[in-house]
């Protein structure tokens, strides 16, 4: 799946996030999830292609499910969550 460049996506701040999880219960996609793993998928499909800030210990997106309603970022009670424009992997 190729991912379109000019196309937002959501991002955390981990430096501001508490981890209560209300945004992963809010998504209406599940495009959240908590990853355990430590080779995540999602980082080798992502963010090794491009520069999107992962921590794989922590909540990623699941970007092909997300449809960038926003709900998350409103549910966020730290504004932890915000939009970014991946830059294209050259």
């Amino acid at each position: 799946m190729k991912m379109n460049t000019k196309r937002k996506i959501h991002v955390i701040d981990f430096t501001k996030c508490k981890k209560c999880n209300k945004c992963i219960e809010a998504c209406p996609n599940k495009a959240m999830i908590v990853s355990f793993n430590s080779s995540c998928a999602k980082c080798v499909k992502y963010c090794s292609v491009m520069e999107v800030p992962c921590h794989p210990k922590e909540i990623i997106f699941q970007y092909e499910q997300c449809d960038a309603c926003g709900i998350c970022l409103k549910t966020c009670p730290e504004n932890a969550i915000y939009r970014i424009t991946p830059k294209k992997a050259e």
